[in-house]
């Protein structure tokens, strides 16, 4: 530091380059030695010694000499080198700045960006006592530049020569990102109060180079300023280790410096003014990604912005570009009369142009060019959006002419298609984002500026019937799509070169808009007539989406990389544009699939399928969309065979088919001699962690697995299609598919159980036996074997085909060759597929809750293995006993409890050919005892195929083992009951009695297995009532409170309980007569009384079924029909515990975040059934001391505000009635909670009504509501009480009792929401009214006080008068979360309608002027301004037009 110090001082003297080499040895060294030292790695540095480091060299003498004297530079400026943009004003002082000053700055930026992150490692009391050392320096250092900055621009402005100061500016730009944008809003506010920026003389000497420099400086302070207040941590960016964490900043100094700005742009027509005012709006714009610390400063910075004269209209419109088009779309959507002031003005410069152009005359001040125009369309469209709403779908000539302005330009445009998009005003300028989200892809080029003229152009063509005509649409088409064109790139871009793109963003969103606007010209009326042209156009048009796709996955095989990642977080940009245009190929082909019927053929078909098998053979993707394909076109002239026969020849085919079976658990091969001993020891209850709740968790499918089953289906429908062709060709199956070899295949891949893809192959083996004579019988001929043993019997069957003693060698080899698994048998008998019913010998699943298991669990498909379990104990290739112990006569008793016919016949015939086999056995003591359970069991079944309950099935499935192991617990229990009884009665739970009450020494273990059968046996809805009837589950839920009942117990029973609420009348029953809602209170109670957090924790395992029994209770059809009149006093006192274990158990939820979901999400659910109820009826509801509890405990359990514990917990508050007393809260803790309220709104997912509209509603009708009751009360219910009276708004205020108006700030908090929401959704019309009444009750005290803002010539009383009476004020009113409100009642006319607008859009705006004259604001809304533009008398003429 030493010699830089010194070559430094030298180089004044004299310099030379000796000189400079020194000091960029020096400057190499120092940093070389700055980053050992700081390096965060090395831990053997104390924090304290770094502090030293960084002190001694902020503070040398080299680094304030270089600050405060900087060097002379070897190039010259120019006198306006600050006019310059401020990327051309950097690049020009970086050259100029020396070399030696270059040195030092990065000295300092390496320092900086070293000591901080050090810093952040760890929090011991000395590295707090180090941070704070280094803060004070830095903060130094900062001041002394400051205090440089300021004395140079002094010095400038009186020489009036800002040369010299342009090192200076670039040495406070570099270290820019190391200041806290609060000091630089400070700075800034000087820098424009030492410009005179009246005094135009000054300006015009001194090149305007003051103004440049407050308005460069000002633009790079509102850039840090966004991207500080959108970091998801704003603690974690460089400046906040020395101690910058400030959260709220000076919002009147904001709106200084953005009036400043404003004046200065209107008074000297800058561009960097226009850019620098720009950024100061997004700053106000950026809803989504501002954290919650900033919200309450950008709500009131979005009343600044909504505040901006009315003139900034014409200074926009003036001279249009980029930045005025941006910024007038940003401001127009701040206030409603901003946007009506833009639509009236608008609309005059387009009637002026309109008739200048026909009179050939001049055109006005306000002449726009044809890409002026184009850069004003989005206001435009926001514009007409909006009056859409407004005038209620009215349609006036004024509105007419801007869309046949912009017809007349856009459709001359697109005529010239490649020269039109080529205009740089439609470049998005994001060309960084090369990944994302499939989502947010299509929402980038939909809302750019050349996907908005798409959705204008396809308006105008929905209001102009001249152009709307086929004709007319075809020959633009051919314009734009010409039929010498190969691909869209060609016509689109005139680009095929995809990899050699210099903006492929751009590229992109061109092929999206253009793809779109031919879609919209091809098919705008899809109910017309099909025309021969449009016809060929159409398929043309598909060819070319065709070609198209194939040159993206031929130039991008990398692509597959992602594939079945389409709704993935990081999608590459080529990737989603290949998912869009074959997305597009799949919807075309289904809606012109009767045009493509008819052509003589369809070659395209099998390009497309080369394409796909040598690109994307391997993606799940194209897979599903090209079946679209293919179904859609099976009946078009296309070779099929040729298709199937290029898939099965494909190197991967076989490979890929093959594993199938790689998945399966089960490697049984051959005979198991050692029974299984027991079914019930073989259960796992699933779904006992919160992770499952509400079967929210979606089915985890690997890649592969979903790669083969798409295979599959592609197979199974180019089968179907063969067949087809076949049919109508009258020709035979000579000339087809080698279908026998590609059954063996399947065969050999085929595991046997419920997966899809099992399902899919077995439903294709079962389709090609049924269609190729060739192919016919293989399955029975390979006796059912299946999976790699099916292999090795084909083999053997060759081999042992011509000899004697065939049919004894064939039962050997299957004997070593059975795949079957005992254990996978005992897990379909336990999660056996209920609901799975068969059609035309293809089975198809009606899934419901309660089989949702078999999807996550390999069991066997019981169609196949009872056609298995016939073939084989008829063939006599194994014993009645083998037979037993394998499983397979369990899965034969559970098959009669099917719900369907189909499996339960053939569940009789194989226990038919199981006790005819058994019959002929030697009587052994297994055999007998088989032999007593088939007697039990045929003498209780009565009629035929009729199905037995599910607890007698599983109950002889489970003793089909039991009897054969005489070393069993319950073996002698088991046997007892069947020699005692020779016919069960299928009315009653065997055995429950014996073993649930158990007194042996054993009894625990007896119990269990009873509880177990219990709960493996309720599958149905009769299977319930047989319970009801033995009153099971009043004995179970009694067990469960007493004292005798253990941890294991209790789970199961609270199971049991929960497979019982499936059903629906049995949950009604328990509901209604077995105290089952106040049996779950009890739980939940008992859970938060207990104060050891371990037992605490092991309890709340059984958490996870109580909310499922809740969501079954509260599930829709139950509470439509009788939940609410019958059960809402229990579900008051469940939902009052669930919120208490809420509050009380916050460490432990805090660890468990599922838990709090599922918390949440059952208070939700609690609180939509009070919404049911009458209103005369009493309802369950939070207080506002619970809600701001509920809020504190979900922010302190959330890591960020789209955490799905934050979203859940505000869905809940927005399902509670709007609390009247919610001002209760007092001011700090209600700004707390509507803070958070607001930011997890705008940040949570769109429905089909937002959050934020949905929280907007909740928070008028608290503040109606509210004020109501305060009013009765004042009043005593009478006068208030009159409500016929109270017509209007004004009506209503007049009847505010002055004593009630309490000034506690709460008031003025919830306006400030209301507006800032209002904000959001536009200002929507249908939400004015209330929240205009809102707002005055909040705000005006007396309407005296206010006419001053209000305008000349009008009154409160008068607007008030135009606004209806709030529907929130009539006492029949309520609050329901899934319902918008509801149309006013009595009839108004449109020009009463639209005055009721006006008033509220005025006095919205005199709402915020009010609640900036309390924050100490100079500026407001200036409505006299809009009134002199004769806005409304222009609006209201519109109607009569």
């Amino acid at each position: 530091m030493f010699w830089m110090n010194h070559a430094s001082s030298s180089y004044r003297i004299g310099s030379s380059d000796d000189l400079k080499m020194s000091s960029e040895t020096c400057f190499i060294l120092a940093e070389y030695l700055v980053k050992q030292l700081l390096d965060k790695n090395l831990s053997h540095i104390p924090v304290n010694c770094a502090a030293e480091v960084v002190e001694f060299i902020l503070n040398h003498p080299s680094v304030t000499s270089s600050l405060r004297f900087p060097l002379s530079g070897d190039i010259e400026f120019s006198d306006s080198i600050f006019g310059e943009f401020l990327g051309e004003l950097l690049q020009s002082a970086k050259q100029a700045v020396n070399r030696m000053d270059h040195h030092v700055l990065d000295l300092i930026k390496t320092v900086a960006e070293f000591v901080f992150p050090m810093c952040n490692d760890q929090l011991s009391e000395q590295v707090i006592n180090g941070r704070k050392q280094i803060s004070r320096v830095f903060e130094a250092m900062e001041q002394k530049l400051f205090l440089i900055f300021k004395t140079k621009f002094d010095a400038c402005i009186k020489s009036m020569d800002f040369k010299p100061f342009v090192p200076t500016f670039y040495a406070l730009h570099t270290l820019i990102r190391f200041i806290s944008p609060f000091k630089l809003l400070e700075l800034v506010n000087w820098l424009f109060s030492r410009i005179d920026s009246k005094n135009a003389t000054v300006h015009q000497s001194s090149k305007r180079n003051d103004l440049f420099v407050g308005l460069h400086l000002a633009s790079c302070t509102f850039d840090i300023l966004s991207a500080y207040m959108g970091q998801p941590n704003p603690e974690s960016t460089l400046y906040s280790y020395l101690g910058g964490t400030e959260t709220q900043f000076d919002v009147l100094l904001f709106e200084r410096i953005f009036f400043q700005v404003f004046e200065i742009c209107c008074r000297f027509k800058l561009d960097i003014a226009d850019k620098c005012l720009l950024k100061a709006v997004k700053v106000v714009k950026m809803h989504k990604s501002v954290q919650d610390p900033y919200l309450p400063s950008i709500m009131v910075l979005s009343r600044i912005v909504a505040s901006t004269p009315i003139d900034i209209i014409s200074h926009c419109l003036h001279k249009v570009d980029r930045t005025k088009a941006d910024l007038l779309y940003l401001i127009t959507g701040t206030s409603p009369l901003h946007m009506s002031a833009f639509g009236f003005t608008f609309s005059e410069i387009l009637n002026t142009l309109l008739l200048n152009a026909h009179k050939n005359q001049e055109t006005s001040k306000y002449s726009l060019s044809d890409e002026e125009l184009t850069m004003l369309l989005p206001t435009a469209l926001l514009y007409l959006n909006s009056v859409t709403i407004k005038f209620e779908g009215q349609s006036s000539k004024p509105f007419q002419v801007i869309l046949s302005v912009y017809g007349r330009l856009l459709f001359g445009g697109f005529s010239k298609w490649k020269i039109f998009v080529s205009s740089s005003i439609f470049e998005i300028r994001l060309d960084k984002l090369l990944t994302a989200s499939r989502e947010e892809f299509s929402n980038l080029f939909s809302d750019s500026l050349l996907g908005k003229a798409i959705l204008i152009a396809r308006d105008h063509l929905a209001s102009n019937e001249d152009i709307s005509k086929l004709d007319w649409r075809l020959s633009l088409f051919n314009q734009v799509c010409p039929s010498n064109a190969d691909d869209i790139f060609d016509c689109c871009c005139g680009e095929t070169g995809l990899r050699s793109l210099k903006q492929p963003l751009e590229f992109v969103n061109k092929v999206v808009a253009y793809i779109n606007f031919c879609r919209i010209l091809l098919f705008f009326d899809c109910n017309g007539s099909e025309s021969p042209p449009l016809e060929k156009s159409r398929i043309q048009f598909l060819r070319m989406l065709i070609s198209t796709w194939m040159l993206i996955v031929k130039k991008f095989p990398e692509n597959n990389a992602y594939s079945g990642n389409i709704d993935g977080e990081n999608l590459s940009l080529f990737r989603f544009l290949e998912f869009f245009v074959m997305h597009n190929v799949s919807e075309l082909t289904t809606e012109i699939q009767n045009c493509l019927i008819k052509l003589d053929s369809l070659p395209f078909t099998e390009q497309l399928v080369k394409s796909f098998l040598l690109y994307r053979f391997e993606d799940s993707v194209t897979l599903k969309m090209l079946r679209t394909v293919l179904t859609s076109l099976s009946r078009g002239k296309f070779s099929c065979i040729s298709v199937i026969q290029l898939l099965l020849a494909h190197s991967k085919f076989a490979q890929s088919i093959h594993s199938a079976n790689q998945s399966l658990d089960s490697t049984q091969f051959g005979l198991v001699f050692t029974p299984m001993r027991s079914i019930m020891t073989s259960l796992v209850i699933p779904c006992t962690n919160l992770d499952s709740l509400y079967f929210k968790n979606k089915k985890s499918t690997s890649e592969p697995d979903l790669n083969l089953l798409e295979l599959i289906k592609l197979v199974r429908v180019l089968f179907q299609i063969y067949v087809q062709q076949r049919e109508e060709a009258n020709v035979g199956d000579e000339e087809g598919i080698n279908c026998r070899e590609l059954v063996y295949l399947l065969l050999s891949s085929y595991g046997a159980t419920c997966s899809e893809v099992d399902k899919e192959i077995y439903n294709l083996m079962l389709e090609i036996e049924s269609n190729d004579k060739s192919s016919a019988g293989i399955v029975a001929q390979t006796d059912y074997i299946w999976g790699p043993s099916s292999l090795k019997m084909r083999k053997d069957s060759v081999d042992l085909k011509n000899t004697e003693s065939f049919e004894e060698l064939q039962k050997v080899k299957f004997r070593e060759n059975i795949p079957v698994d005992p254990n996978m048998c005992a897990q379909t008998v336990l999660h056996f597929p209920y609901n799975e019913f068969v059609n035309g010998g293809t089975s198809s699943t009606v899934m419901t809750e309660a089989c949702s298991t078999t999807d996550k669990l390999q069991i066997y498909d019981p169609i196949f293995i009872l056609r298995f379990s016939i073939h084989c104990i008829s063939r006599n290739y194994i014993e009645p006993i083998e037979f037993a112990s394998l499983g397979l006569l369990a899965i034969t008793f559970v098959s009669m409890s099917s719900n369907d016919e189909v499996t339960r016949k053939l569940g009789y015939e194989a226990l038919s050919k199981f006790n005819s086999a058994l019959e002929k056995c030697q009587k052994k003591k297994d055999v007998k005892r088989l032999g007593l359970l088939m007697t039990s069991l045929q003498n209780g079944i009565e009629g035929q195929w009729r199905r037995i309950p599910s607890i007698i099935a599983i109950f002889c499935a489970e003793a089909s083992l039991v009897l054969l192991d005489e070393s069993y617990a319950n073996h002698s229990s088991i046997y007892e009951y069947f020699n005692k009884s020779r016919c069960v009665n299928m009315k009653d739970i065997p055995l429950f009695s014996t073993l649930f009450w158990s007194s042996s020494d054993k009894f625990k273990m007896d119990r269990l297995w009873m509880l177990r059968l219990l709960y493996v046996g309720l599958n149905t809805e009769d299977d319930a009532q047989i319970y009801l009837g033995n009153h099971i589950f009043k004995t179970l839920m009694s067990f469960y409170c007493s004292p005798l009942s253990d941890n294991d117990s209790k789970e199961l029973i609270i199971q049991i309980v929960e497979k019982a609420c499936q059903f629906h009348r049995a949950v009604r029953v328990l509901v209604e007569h077995g105290g089952l809602i106040l049996w779950l209170s009890s739980i939940v109670s008992s859970l938060y009384l207990i104060k050891c957090q371990e037992q605490k924790r092991a309890a709340f395992i059984q958490l996870p079924m109580v909310f499922k029994v809740v969501s079954y209770i509260t599930s829709p059809r139950n509470n439509i029909e009788w939940l609410p009149k019958h059960a809402m006093e229990q579900l008051s006192e469940l939902s009052s515990n669930l919120f208490k274990l809420l509050v009380s158990s916050f460490d432990l939820i805090k660890e468990e975040s599922t838990l709090c979901n599922s918390i949440l999400e059952t208070l939700t659910l609690l609180l939509k059934v009070s919404q049911k109820r009458e209103i005369s009826q009493p309802h369950f509801t939070l207080s506002e001391d619970s809600l701001f509890q509920l809020y504190k405990t979900v922010e302190s359990c959330s890591k960020t505000k789209s955490d799905p514990s934050t979203c859940l917990a505000l869905k809940a508050v927005l399902t509670t009635t709007p609390p009247v007393t919610i001002r209760r809260m007092g001011q700090e803790n209600l700004s707390k909670f509507l803070r958070w309220a607001v930011a997890t709104a705008i940040q949570s997912k769109p429905e089909d009504e937002s959050i934020v509209s949905k929280l907007l509603r909740w928070l008028i009708a608290s503040v109606i509501r509210g004020k109501i009751s305060r009013k009765l009360i004042d009043n005593d219910n009478n006068s208030f009480s009159k409500r016929e009276s109270f017509h209007s708004l004004q009506s209503w205020l007049s009847s505010k009792n002055e004593k009630v108006f309490e000034e506690n700030g709460c008031d003025d908090v919830l306006a400030a929401t209301i507006f800032y929401l209002l904000q959001i959704l536009g200002f929507n019309h249908s939400l004015l009214p209330s929240a205009v009444s809102a707002l005055c009750l909040l705000l005006v005290p007396s309407s005296s006080e206010l006419e001053s803002l209000i305008g000349d010539g009008t009154s409160l009383l008068s607007l008030c008068t135009k606004i209806h009476c709030p529907a929130e004020a009539n006492p029949a009113w309520r609050w329901l979360y899934d319902e918008k409100w509801g149309e006013v009642s009595n009839e108004i006319s449109a020009a009463e309608k639209l005055d009721e607008i006006h008033a509220c859009e005025r006095l919205v705006m005199v709402a915020s002027n009010i609640l900036m004259k309390k924050s100490g604001f100079s500026h407001i809304f200036e409505l006299k301004d809009v009134e002199n533009l004769n806005v409304y008398d222009w609006e209201r003429s519109l109607i009569q037009i």
